[in-house]
């Protein structure tokens, strides 16, 4: 599919092209499946690279027109959540952290169009397509405190677990994302807002066997078995300078 998408990036068309090249950087916001439904806010990240689009208009007046959206990003995300609650004398605490390190290469079409026609550096656009990720690091930490109800017993009885470790080897290494855009162009200026769906699961395989956290205190070992399923959802507010 990616061998396709560039050689109509770089193969004359019939169409009026034209390439713009764009510095991008922004803000990503991950999230995690959790426990039989929903998602769990994980944590904001930085994200920056370069975006290589394809213009095309049906002609040279008209509003609408198309392009064909490559490029590449550095993705350094993952997830982090803290829980705690107490009552009476019982304390319950968890804690997860993930951190996952990507290389993103968009392949996409975007439908562009001109509002104005007195307006010619103004457009709004919708895209959608997938992102090709290659995982180069990924770790996981997780830490569990219980402190049980006992009327009976002082101090109350209690347990504690936590593990860490890297989890490269196990992590999917080229997951696949659908991609979807929204967004503004005025001149230089580019603002996107966009929404990445995972497409397989990327659970860390096989990582129950030998985790020392056990599943009803492991916030991600916890909500894979409940669901069968690990999902990773991630919105960016993008900003990017066209040359």
């Amino acid at each position: 599919m990616r061998k396709y998408f560039f050689i109509l990036m770089i193969a004359p068309c019939p169409l009026f092209a034209q390439l713009n090249i764009t510095a991008i950087a922004g803000l990503n916001s991950t999230k995690l499946s959790e426990s039989y439904s929903g998602y769990a806010k994980g944590g904001n990240y930085g994200i920056f690279g370069v975006e290589v689009e394809k213009n095309f208009k049906f002609n040279q007046y008209s509003p609408i027109g198309i392009s064909l959206l490559s490029g590449v990003s550095y993705l350094q995300n993952g997830f982090n959540q803290e829980n705690s609650f107490s009552v009476f004398n019982a304390y319950f605490y968890k804690k997860t952290n993930i951190e996952t390190t990507y290389w993103q290469v968009p392949l996409m079409i975007r439908i562009n169009w001109r509002p104005f026609a007195l307006v010619e550096d103004w457009r709004l656009y919708f895209g959608a397509g997938v992102s090709y990720n290659t995982l180069t690091h990924a770790s996981i930490a997780e830490q569990a405190s219980n402190v049980s109800i006992n009327f009976l017993y002082y101090p109350p009885p209690s347990a504690s677990y936590q593990d860490s470790r890297d989890v490269t080897s196990i992590a999917v290494k080229h997951p696949l994302f659908q991609r979807f855009e929204l967004g503004m162009k005025f001149k230089h200026l580019q603002v996107s807002w966009r929404l990445s769906l995972s497409m397989q699961d990327m659970y860390f395989k096989g990582l129950e066997k030998n985790w020392q956290v056990p599943s009803s205190y492991s916030f991600y070992v916890g909500a894979h078995n409940s669901r069968g399923i690990t999902k990773e959802k991630y919105s960016e507010i993008v900003f990017g300078w066209r040359f």
